[in-house]
């Protein structure tokens, strides 16, 4: 709290709200992108004709990085919009 009893910030700025974040738009795709994945592991898993050396690392370690890598660059173009229509 500041001398006068009001909240301030650390460095004792002034700061102005915009508008409200779309954490929900976020939120919405990460979803997509992990039913995504679901689905396309269950695709990999019983229509591809891949052999079980290459099944289990797709699986378990490039769907979910991949699924990741997806959100991540979708939320920051999500961003990039939020904060270009400022």
């Amino acid at each position: 709290m500041g001398e006068d009893g009001a909240n301030t910030t650390l460095v004792g700025r002034q700061e102005t709200h915009g508008r409200k974040y779309p954490s929900l738009i976020e939120k919405l795709v990460l979803l997509a992108s992990i039913i995504t994945a679901i689905m396309a592991g269950q695709w990999i898993w019983t229509q591809s004709d891949w052999p079980a050396i290459a099944l289990w690392p797709a699986i378990v370690c490039g769907l979910p990085l991949a699924t990741l890598f997806v959100a991540e660059m979708l939320a920051r173009v999500i961003q990039k919009i939020h904060t270009g229509n400022q």
